[in-house]
């Protein structure tokens, strides 16, 4: 009778030790992919910035370019995605020109850019890997912004 209770203790206690270890192995496994998620959200959070919105019309501006639909740029690899819409409410954009400006509209007041920001990180793993954040961004221009620019000679 004693072999049989040390038999069945034994079988207990091989079953709560696997079960254990099953459970502590399955635990261990979320903590890398918590962190990574979260490196992932972080960096998306700090792309998703009206800075960068700015930059690009500014640079668009330098390059005698008046206005701009869209941009797509794949930063920081290949496969992600960060993609800028603007939407311009008193004027027309097309072929990097401004056409149709309302002539009725306040420059200071009602000249204004919406800028979307769409950004996909992580893409191409699964759909439970990839993380996709949307803003939105109200730009406030200068008056100066909506005058065509001045043709300038390169000497």
């Amino acid at each position: 009778m004693k072999k049989a209770y040390i038999l069945i203790t034994l079988i207990v206690l091989i079953s709560f030790l696997g079960f254990w270890l099953s459970l502590n192995t399955t635990l261990l496994s979320y903590t890398p992919r918590f962190i990574r998620d979260t490196y992932y959200y972080l960096q998306t959070q700090i792309l998703i910035d009206e800075k960068l919105a700015k930059y690009l019309l500014y640079k668009a501006k330098l390059e005698n370019k008046e206005c701009l639909n869209s941009i797509t740029l794949n930063y920081p690899n290949p496969n992600d995605k960060i993609q800028i819409t603007y939407y311009y409410p008193i004027a027309k954009c097309e072929d990097f020109k401004l056409i149709s400006i309302n002539q009725d509209a306040n420059l200071s007041k009602d000249g204004i850019i919406i800028a979307h920001i769409s950004i996909a990180l992580n893409s191409q793993k699964g759909v439970n890997d990839e993380i996709l954040i949307n803003k939105t961004f109200i730009l406030h221009t200068k008056e100066n912004f909506w005058l065509k620019p001045k043709k300038t000679k390169l000497y």
